[in-house]
C-alpha cells in the first residue's frame, strides 16, 4: 500500500471566485482609456473641428468689421448733432440770409473761403447794418474738407483777430464749383424759390422765408452709398406772424379745434389740420357778423392758433364735409358720374364742421385776421402755413377768391388730376379761369359756364400770414374751409 495520502480538493467560496473575475474584467476595462482614440473618433473630430473654428473666425471678422462701421457712424452722428445745434439757432435768429459762395466785403471769415450760408441779425442802432454775422464755410483740411462756422459780433470782418471759428464737422464733401458739379456739397436750399434766387447772389430779408433746408453728406466708405447723409431744417423767427394785440394772445370769445383727414386721402392728410367752425353759431356768429370774433384753436402738442374772424354779406353756417354730394373736398370723386359717389377719396374723414357754407345765393366776405400761432410755452411758432379751400363746387355765375398779405401758392390736386396747366382739374372754367395777381397775393377761381361734376377743387396756402380773406360769390351756394398746415 502506498503510504502517500490521497489528494484533497479544496473548494473556494463561490463568492470569492466571482469577485476575482469581476475585478480582473474591471482592470481590463479601466486600462482601455490609456490606449488612445479610435480611428472613428479621430475622423469625427477632424471633420467637425474645422467647421467650429471656421464659424468662430467668420464671427470674429464680422465683429471687427462692424466695429469700424459703428465707430464711423457714431462719429458722423455726433457731428450731425453739433451742426444741428448751431444751424437751428442761427437760422431762427437771422434777419437776413444769403447763399452766395463768396462776398468778401460782406461776410465773416477769410476772404478766400467758400461760403455755403451767411446769416446776420442784431442791427446796429444806426446805419442799417447788423452786428452779428455768421458764415458757414466748406474748408479744405489736407485731403479732406470740414464745415467751419465763422462768427463776428461787430459786423462783417475778414480779420482773424476779430472773428472766431469753430469746426462743427470734420467730414463733409468738397464744395461744388463750376468745375466740380457732382459728389460735392451744395449750399442750403431756401424756400420759397423766389427768395432763394435772390439769396444766391446777395443778402435778402428772412421775413418771407418759410424754410431753410441743409442737406449734408459725410464721405464714409463703410456706408452703403459711400456717404453718411442727413438733412437739417429750420425756419427764421422773423417769418413768424406776430401775436395778436401787439405781442400777447388775446382772450378769445370763441374756441375751436381742428381735425386731420384720414391717412392717405391727400398729400397733406396727416399735417393739414382743418379748423372746426361748429361753435360759430348764435352769439358767436352774431359777433363775427357785427365786427370780429376773437377765437382760439387748440393744436397738437399743446400749441394754439389765434385769429379774429369777420363775416359780411350773405349769411353762412358751419357745415361738415362734403357740403354737397358733388363737392370735391371731403368726397370720393373722379368726375365720371352724376353724383360723385365713387372714386379716389380726397381729404375725407375730417371731423366736425370745417366748412362755412352760404345759406343763400349772394356774396360773402370772410376775413380772418390777426393770425398767430404759439407753442405750448407761449412762444411764437415758426414753420406753419394757412390753407384755404373751395369746400363746395364753383359753377355757373359763381367764383371763389383768396387774398392774403403773404404770397399764395396753388396746391396741386395731384391725387386726382395732375397737370401743369390745370392743377385743380376742372374746378374752374376749363382751368383758364384759375388766375392769380402778379404779386401772388390773390388767387381767383371763376366757375364753369355749365354745372358738371368736378375733378378737383381750388386750394391755396400762404406762409405765416397775418390776414387771410375769402370771397364767395354764389349763384347757387358756395363754401370755404380754412386750416393750418403744420411743419
Amino acid at each position: 500500500m502506498s503510504t502517500e495520502e490521497p489528494r484533497r480538493s479544496v473548494k473556494r467560496p463561490s463568492g470569492r471566485a466571482k469577485t476575482g473575475l469581476m475585478s480582473n474584467c474591471w482592470r481590463k476595462r479601466s486600462h482601455r482609456g490609456d490606449e488612445g482614440f479610435t480611428l472613428v473618433e479621430l475622423l469625427i473630430v477632424v471633420t467637425i473641428l474645422p467647421l467650429i473654428v471656421g464659424g468662430l473666425a467668420v464671427g470674429l471678422l464680422s465683429v471687427f468689421s462692424l466695429q469700424s462701421s459703428v465707430s464711423n457712424r457714431l462719429g458722423d452722428t455726433g457731428s450731425s448733432q453739433v451742426v444741428s445745434s448751431y444751424f437751428e439757432n442761427d437760422v431762427q435768429s437771422a434777419s437776413e440770409i444769403t447763399t452766395a459762395a463768396s462776398n468778401s466785403s460782406a461776410e465773416c471769415g477769410p476772404s478766400n473761403q467758400v461760403q455755403l450760408l451767411g446769416l446776420e441779425w442784431n442791427p446796429f442802432a444806426t446805419g442799417g447794418a447788423y452786428q452779428t454775422v455768421v458764415s458757414y464755410a466748406d474748408v479744405q483740411n489736407g485731403s479732406t474738407y470740414s464745415l467751419v462756422r465763422y462768427y463776428c459780433s461787430n459786423g462783417f470782418s475778414n480779420n482773424s483777430s476779430v472773428y472766431t471759428s469753430t469746426t462743427i464737422s470734420y467730414n463733409v464733401l468738397q464744395p461744388c464749383t463750376a468745375t466740380v458739379t457732382s459728389n460735392c456739397q451744395i449750399p442750403p436750399t431756401i424756400f420759397p424759390g423766389t427768395v432763394a434766387t435772390t439769396a444766391s447772389s446777395a443778402w435778402t430779408l428772412t421775413q418771407p422765408v418759410t424754410k431753410v433746408e441743409f442737406a449734408l453728406a459725410a464721405p464714409n466708405s463703410t456706408e452703403l452709398n459711400g456717404s453718411f447723409l442727413y438733412t437739417l431744417a429750420a425756419v427764421p423767427a422773423a417769418s413768424a406772424a406776430v401775436t395778436a394785440n401787439n405781442g400777447g394772445p388775446f382772450a378769445p370769445a370763441g374756441t375751436a379745434g381742428c381735425s386731420f383727414a384720414s391717412p392717405g386721402t391727400g398729400t397733406y392728410a396727416s399735417t393739414l389740420c382743418m379748423v372746426d367752425f361748429s361753435t360759430l353759431t348764435g352769439n358767436n356768429l352774431t359777433a363775427a357778423e357785427q365786427g370780429c370774433l376773437e377765437m382760439s384753436v387748440a393744436l397738437p402738442a399743446g400749441s394754439t392758433m389765434y385769429f379774429c374772424i369777420g363775416i359780411t354779406g350773405t349769411v353762412v353756417k358751419a357745415a361738415p364735409l362734403p357740403t354737397w354730394q358733388n363737392a370735391f373736398l371731403g368726397n370720393s370723386c373722379t368726375g365720371a358720374g352724376n353724383n360723385c359717389t365713387s372714386g379716389t377719396p380726397f381729404y375725407t374723414g375730417i371731423a366736425g364742421e370745417p366748412a362755412l357754407y352760404q345759406t343763400a345765393a349772394g356774396t360773402t366776405v370772410i376775413t380772418i385776421s390777426q393770425i398767430s400761432v404759439v407753442n405750448a410755452q407761449g412762444v411764437p411758432a415758426t414753420g406753419w402755413e394757412v390753407v384755404g379751400a373751395d369746400a363746395e363746387s364753383t359753377d355757373t355765375n359763381e367764383s371763389i377768391s383768396f387774398h392774403s398779405n403773404k404770397p399764395l401758392t396753388i396746391i396741386n390736386n395731384g391725387e386726382a388730376y395732375d397737370t401743369t396747366s390745370d392743377p385743380v382739374g376742372n374746378a374752374c372754367n376749363s382751368g383758364a379761369s384759375l388766375t392769380e395777381t402778379p404779386d401772388h397775393l390773390t388767387v381767383t377761381c371763376v366757375g364753369l359756364t355749365t354745372a358738371v361734376v368736378k375733378s378737383g377743387t381750388t386750394m391755396v396756402w400762404a406762409p405765416t400770414p397775418q390776414t387771410f380773406t375769402t370771397t364767395l360769390v354764389g349763384g347757387g351756394l358756395e363754401a370755404m374751409a380754412f386750416g393750418l398746415l403744420l411743419s
